[in-house]
């Protein structure tokens, strides 16, 4: 529980639909037809791998392109892509063509078959990936780097990807940033991160941990107090505020955020060492 718990996040496909401003019953679809599949053993939770697959479904939907029709040319595009999250990214150099085209991840466009196409509208730079991708297209190679472990990588990418707006490519970054044992840099990026979407709980969480541990006590608090202004059943923020807590002197504080815990996650693997913490603490039942 020491570390932060945005690398493990995980989405309802309710929370999917609100990511990429559609209907509910659009991704449910998607859900059905096998374009997002939920995490091995889990009851409909999906990774940030699938976020990235939705957005970018969404922007093909958004170009009128059914679920059917997706699942046609994503099989197609994978006859010249091999990694399917690529092959599914190149589909929107389809959009506005009568034929399924698939950018590859080395810029080039090519046709099912292999048919390569000229691409009048790319820029000539000399440069091959860098001068292809927009933020949004950089935000998917790092969430695809991160969880495949290629963490400098990411880094990298989520650099591409930050903007005026981007809470979450601030919010990854971070995570990064914290594996890579950064912690000032980590928490710049939760800083920035909340500063663009005030209402990120788990943003304010992750900062209240790097603060904790960077010596910023104090700070620690406020962050993950307002983590649990906006989501009272956050339960890892009440965990990390009664660790604060306790190492603040503040024992009551600290006892009624074990207890807020142990009500909203019973069964985790830190319920245990959370019910000792309460003993050692003296809490009365």
């Amino acid at each position: 529980m020491s570390s932060p718990q945005g690398t493990e996040r995980t989405f309802t496909l309710a929370e999917l639909a609100e990511h990429c401003g559609l209907p509910a019953a659009v991704v449910r679809r998607w859900v059905d037809r096998e374009l997002l599949v939920p995490q091995r053993g889990t009851a409909g939770a999906f990774s940030f791998r699938a976020l990235g697959l939705a957005r970018t479904l969404a922007q093909l939907w958004r170009a009128g392109w059914s679920a059917p029709r997706i699942v046609r040319a994503w099989q197609l595009a994978r006859t010249v892509v091999d990694d399917a999250d690529a092959a599914l990214t190149g589909l929107l150099a389809s959009i506005g063509h009568r034929r399924v085209t698939v950018r590859t991840p080395d810029g080039r466009l090519v046709e099912p078959g292999g048919q390569m196409l000229f691409d009048f509208g790319a820029e000539r730079t000399g440069e091959r990936l860098p001068s292809l991708r927009s933020p949004e297209d950089w935000f998917l190679v790092g969430m695809d780097a991160e969880a495949s472990g290629r963490l400098e990588e990411a880094v990298r990418a989520y650099e591409r990807a930050l903007g005026d707006s981007n809470a979450e490519a601030h919010f990854n970054l971070g995570n990064c940033h914290y594996a890579l044992r950064r912690r000032a840099e980590a928490a710049a990026q939760f800083e920035a991160a909340t500063a663009v979407s005030p209402d990120y709980a788990e943003a304010w969480n992750n900062l209240g941990i790097v603060r904790g541990e960077l010596g910023d006590r104090d700070g620690a608090i406020v962050a993950l107090q307002r983590a649990l202004a906006l989501v009272p059943h956050y339960a890892d923020a009440h965990y990390n505020l009664a660790e604060a807590m306790a190492s603040a002197g503040e024992l009551e504080a600290a006892r009624r955020h074990w207890r807020a815990y142990l009500s909203f996650d019973p069964n985790s693997r830190w319920a245990d060492q959370v019910r000792r913490r309460l003993q050692t603490h003296g809490d009365r039942p």
